[in-house]
């Protein structure tokens, strides 16, 4: 199936009447990006129009046209945004040569199931990409689940050379990770109609990001010792 990238339109010439383009900067890039982001992961790429953004941030469509280019740079620029600000302490547990593999990989899990509660939008995204071939897709894996994908190969290869685990793909332990401990804290809505939506509250994401960390490695590695469970809590976002 060949997926149409669509081209990054580049800005019209200015016809007389239209603000000037420098007016945009009134708005902070922060502000266009977050709102961008969480509009695409409410209404999908589809739903979400560059004209309705305008008007929620008070600015001519036009004038974020200038500034950011075609809908599709804006959602290339606001899912880039997101990962450089929000992905970095998942993604750093890679990178820790001062912690042995095992302890590497329940710091990853803690921390992974931690980055789940604190996105659900992210979680939105990939899942409403995940099930269709298009462009958005091949970016999102192309630049990001392939590469954590690869990295969490390369961390079970190393954890298997020390003990036994058991044998599950990275892939599907992502889908766990993913679409089951991200899909419980991107589904408010759904914790609601069930009458648990106290289970969700936010004094309560701790402990239940704990409690899914600790069973997803019960499950791939046995319980750890309380003391190494009480270390990964208290390291697990920092």
């Amino acid at each position: 199936m060949t997926k149409a990238d669509p081209e990054s339109g580049a800005p019209g010439t200015r016809r007389r009447g239209r603000p000037p383009a420098d007016a945009a900067s009134a708005v902070s890039e922060e502000r266009v990006l977050h709102l961008a982001f969480e509009s695409f992961a409410d209404l999908g790429y589809e739903g979400t129009t560059v004209r309705e953004l305008a008007k929620r941030l008070g600015v001519s469509h036009n004038l974020l046209n200038v500034r950011f280019g075609s809908k599709a740079d804006l959602w290339r620029r606001a899912v880039d945004w997101r990962v450089a600000r929000f992905g970095g302490p998942v993604f750093s547990v890679f990178d820790r040569i001062d912690l042995d593999p095992e302890s590497r990989l329940r710091l990853l899990v803690h921390r992974f199931c931690g980055w789940a509660s604190e996105n659900p939008s992210f979680i939105s995204i990939s899942h409403a990409e995940g099930r269709r071939a298009t462009w958005r897709l091949d970016y999102l894996v192309g630049l990001y689940i392939q590469p954590f994908k690869h990295s969490l190969d390369a961390l079970f290869a190393e954890v298997l050379a020390t003990r036994p685990m058991r044998g599950i793909s990275s892939s599907a332990f992502m889908a766990m990770l993913v679409q089951g401990v991200g899909f419980y804290f991107s589904s408010a809505p759904m914790l609601e109609a069930l009458g648990v939506a106290a289970e969700a509250a936010p004094e309560a994401i701790p402990r239940r990001v704990g409690e899914f960390a600790d069973t997803l490695l019960a499950g791939l590695l046995g319980p750890a010792s309380v003391s190494a469970s009480d270390g990964l809590v208290e390291t697990a976002l920092t």
